[in-house]
């Protein structure tokens, strides 16, 4: 089975050093420092001081890229927005420096970077991915059309269910969470929300949920890169429908609903169900 190509080790790399540094300095930092209010991000949330961190330390990392390999680029991130480097241009960089900043910032561990690399501004385009989990120290890899790596061990496809025994949910509240789960009676086994989004899709593919349903609109800095991580491994990811993925666009200003399953049919379910949230 094929490695990753060099140019996908080459950014695995580098985003991975500067992950392992998020790693250590979120360690280190005390809750006060964590959960600092900066103001409004580029994508309407509030910047914590693990947010802008985390944030430093990827633009640290892509300008070593463009300084020692003259890289040209353009990073899209949750907190700064669009900011080209190099001259700007393609790829594109899809970032969310810390996908779960609720449980960041209160010290727990769902909580993870996420970067996509696109050669282009929709869904579609994005080629290589990483998903860290600052939580357990797993680092998830992928190359479009190559395959999908834990920690550079080249993974396969799980098991497919037949049905949805656990199911994740992310992003809303009550009303919402109640909804979905009249909708799922006597479908649905058991329920988890894991406070990240990025990780929730990771967890789809890795077959530890048998699906998810996104209750609140997400951006694309947190679906960019779990979204090629799941594809890859045979999995189903709809915005809110798969055939709405691909030309989805890779931008701060639109949000979409996310439902994401092992199959086609177990799909179809969900995405019948998030109608009614």
């Amino acid at each position: 089975m094929p490695d990753p190509s060099p140019e996908a080790q080459r950014w695995f790399s580098v985003l991975g050093d500067a992950c392992e540094r998020i790693s250590d300095q979120a360690r280190r930092m005390s809750p006060a420092e964590r959960s600092v209010n900066l103001g409004r991000g580029a994508g309407g949330d509030i910047t914590a001081g693990i947010d802008r961190m985390a944030e430093d330390e990827i633009l640290a990392a892509l300008r070593r890229l463009h300084h020692e390999d003259g890289r040209q680029m353009t990073l899209l991130s949750e907190e700064l927005g669009v900011l080209e480097i190099g001259g700007g241009g393609n790829p594109l960089i899809v970032c969310d420096p810390i996908d779960g900043s609720q449980n960041a910032k209160r010290g727990g561990p769902g909580f993870a970077t996420a970067i996509g690399i696109a050669d282009g501004p929709t869904m579609s385009a994005v080629r290589l991915a990483m998903v860290h989990d600052h939580g357990t120290g797993e680092c998830f890899t992928a190359e479009r059309g190559v395959g999908v790596w834990l920690g550079g061990v080249r993974l396969t496809p799980p098991p497919q269910p037949a049905r949805l025994r656990l199911l994740g949910v992310e992003g809303g509240g009550p009303a919402k969470l109640t909804a979905i789960l009249e909708e799922l009676t006597g479908q649905v086994s058991r329920v988890r929300s894991l406070g990240s989004l990025a990780l929730s899709i990771v967890w789809v593919a890795m077959g530890r949920f048998d699906g998810l349903v996104g209750l609140g609109a997400a951006r694309a800095v947190d679906v960019a890169a779990a979204q090629l991580i799941a594809s890859e491994l045979g999995c189903v990811v709809g915005l809110p429908t798969e055939a709405d993925t691909g030309a989805s666009p890779l931008d701060m200003g639109s949000r979409r609903r996310v439902v994401a399953s092992a199959t086609p049919e177990l799909m179809s379910e969900l995405v019948r169900a998030a109608a009614v949230v």
